[in-house]
């Protein structure tokens, strides 16, 4: 039965509580109970009848036969557990043991076992719906309760359940997006217990749909653990296809960012058959450091970005430890802050420095022009020169027209043979110290004449500058973002130590521009930000002020959701995995890491699961939504069926 027909049976059933068990998946009886764990009586052939019992499976135990009708459902509650192992079949009571073998239909003596399960809740239904509280009110022992395997629609009713007050929320969430009722659900894998899956997933298992709500990864932190190759970027994959599945049937602008540290995501390969960029080519924008056909440049032109250029090149200088001097050092520590009006006295004071500033950026110009650096087309080099030094240098220029790189530098070189007299007609030093630096490493030729390097410096590094940007890619991609574009940045290849700083500059421009938006008493737009190798960026030693923590944790107020995947749960800032709503986590090889999991929700009924079962894709899976925590096999991204769902026209 399809989730939509289960919410219909939810909804409209007058004994919802009797969907959910089904007569020939008994397996026995309560035979010990108390707030925290049932002990259930079973045997050979009732486990053989409803398909196995794996360790982990949810159970169902109530006092009412659903095969009669004349029960008060009202009055009536079923208890969900789940098993977690075996234990020896009880003797401390024995009346009751032998009363309820006195029940059993098989012929001859049935082969007797016990289940210790632990209690999740309590289902009931108020005012007509589905309840599911987290614990039990009450227990008796002098009554033993029927015990039932859901499968098939009956499980996924348990594992697809949403409170009435959570489904509420969400309608309420979505409303102040523009939306008509709730987010979209997506099924994105099935319920699974145990590595081994022959009778519980077999041929003529019913396999149960688990479905995500996608309300609960907007503006929430997400987190995906687990080894390599065990089906974290496949889990990834497919909550970028739920986001934009959830943007297509709303008709909202869901905008998403992927820092792609091994270019799986822009790239296919043939692990994963698909990358996401060919899934939703008209949506999805890639950004590359390295100038790549199909790639936007994720660098800045430094002839317009001049701070940020100038940034990137002391940072490159600094790392690859290129041959100093005083006139390196001293370029390394300019700033390029333009003067502003409001910091001076008079008009003739701020004109003055807006000049010297001008000049200064001029000379800049001319340096990276002089090194190879790409001038962005008919490029002009502008600056105030005043009559007196214009007639010297050269009465026929005026660099207030603008100059070619080539006239600038020539311009400069006779500047400098005449400097002494510039000094003297122009009554003061006509050349500030930063223009001075920069003329010297333009001429190649220090302050007492001697050969420098200079602008050579900065020429084996005049890729990582762009010269047809216009705009700020911070700005750039945020606007893709708002647009509810795809944006994917490829990080795998260039410098490293690049790489990070140009990743933490955008996304401090995200978060900035996004809370700007809030602060203004506007709802911001809807942004997801996945990280990979997130233990980089918001490790446990990071500072919470850096801005990677700073957005997983108060993201959330500018709507911005984090989806970070690791495989190390301890490597994980502590601050902000205590306030992960979302917690997706395949195979984990350690006992430390598995212990560091256990402290959250109900991970801890799954620690030798997950250390011993190395599947691929067979995560434990706690969302907002889900009370606890649920097995699942995720399903494999299929490029081909996500395809064919873009296809589709959304329903307007």
């Amino acid at each position: 039965m399809p989730l939509s027909s289960l919410t219909v049976v939810m909804n409209e059933s007058t004994d919802p509580l009797a969907q959910l068990l089904q007569p020939n998946q008994f397996i026995g009886w309560t035979c010990q109970l108390d707030y925290e764990q049932a002990v259930i009586l079973t045997s050979d052939a009732w486990k053989t009848q409803a398909g196995g019992v794996p360790q982990y499976c949810f159970l169902l135990a109530a006092s009412f036969d659903p095969k009669k009708t004349d029960a008060d459902m009202a009055a009536c509650e079923i208890i969900l557990l789940r098993v977690t192992g075996a234990t020896p079949v009880p003797a401390d009571q024995p009346a009751k043991l032998e009363a309820l073998k006195r029940r059993a239909p098989a012929a001859g003596e049935p082969d007797w076992s016990a289940l210790r399960c632990r209690i999740l809740g309590t289902f009931f239904l108020r005012d007509g719906k589905l309840r599911l509280g987290s614990d039990v009110e009450n227990f008796l022992t002098s009554v033993a309760l029927a015990v039932y395997r859901p499968t098939g629609a009956a499980l996924e009713m348990i594992v697809n359940y949403i409170s009435p007050e959570r489904a509420a929320a969400a309608v309420e969430d979505a409303g102040r997006l523009g939306m008509k009722g709730s987010l979209p659900r997506f099924p994105i894998g099935t319920v699974r217990y145990s590595s081994t899956d022959k009778l519980q997933r077999g041929a003529d298992a019913m396999p149960a749909a688990f479905h995500l709500n996608a309300i609960d990864f907007l503006a929430r932190r997400t987190a995906i653990f687990g080894m390599t190759r065990t089906g974290k970027s496949n889990t990834v994959k497919q909550l970028v296809s739920v986001i934009m599945r959830a943007s297509a049937t709303s008709q909202l602008k869901l905008g998403q960012i992927i820092y792609d540290l091994n270019g799986e995501y822009a790239n296919a390969n043939l692990q994963d058959k698909g990358s996401i960029a060919e899934v939703y080519p008209a949506e999805t924008i890639r950004y590359r450091m390295i100038p790549t056909p199909g790639f936007q440049p994720i660098l800045n032109n430094f002839y317009t970005q001049i701070a940020e250029g100038h940034h990137t090149l002391r940072g490159l200088i600094e790392l690859n430890r290129v041959t100093r001097s005083s006139d390196i050092d001293a370029f390394l520590s300019m700033d390029f802050v333009e003067p502003r009006r409001e910091d001076f006295e008079n008009e003739t004071s701020f004109t003055h420095q807006l000049t010297r500033y001008q000049r200064k950026i001029a000379a800049y110009h001319a340096m990276l022009a002089r090194a190879g650096f790409e001038p962005p087309p008919n490029f002009k080099i502008t600056f105030e020169a005043g009559a007196s030094a214009r007639n010297k240098v050269n009465p026929v220029i005026d660099p207030a027209n603008g100059l070619t790189p080539m006239q600038a530098f020539e311009w400069f070189q006779l500047a400098r043979q005449i400097q002494d007299e510039l000094v003297t007609g122009t009554g003061q030093n006509w050349v500030e110290p930063d223009t001075n630096v920069l003329m010297n490493m333009l001429l190649q030729k220090n302050d007492q004449g001697a050969y420098i390097p200079g602008f050579r410096a900065l020429q084996p590094f005049k890729d990582y500058h762009s010269p047809n940007r216009t705009t700020d890619v911070c700005d750039e991609i945020y606007q893709h973002l708002l647009a509810g574009k795809i944006v994917i940045l490829d990080l795998s290849v260039g410098d490293p130590e690049q790489r990070e700083r140009l990743g933490k500059r955008i996304a401090r421009h995200i978060l900035q521009s996004s809370m700007a938006v809030f602060n203004s008493g506007q709802t911001p737009a809807n942004i997801v930000i996945y990280v990979e190798e997130a233990h980089n960026l918001i490790g446990r030693n990071e500072p919470l002020t850096e801005i990677w923590p700073t957005i997983a944790k108060e993201g959330a107020k500018a709507r911005i959701a984090t989806v970070y995947a690791t495989q190390e749960v301890s490597s994980i800032h502590p601050n902000i995995l205590a306030n992960t709503e979302n917690i997706l986590c395949a195979h984990l090889n350690n006992e430390n890491e598995i212990n560091e999991l256990a402290k959250y929700y109900d991970f801890r009924d799954f620690a030798q699961l997950t250390i011993r079962a190395q599947d691929v894709g067979f995560g434990r899976v706690k969302t907002l939504s889900n009370p606890f925590v649920i097995p699942v096999q995720i399903d494999r991204f299929d490029p081909e069926r996500e395809k064919a769902h873009a296809a589709r026209k959304p329903q307007v």
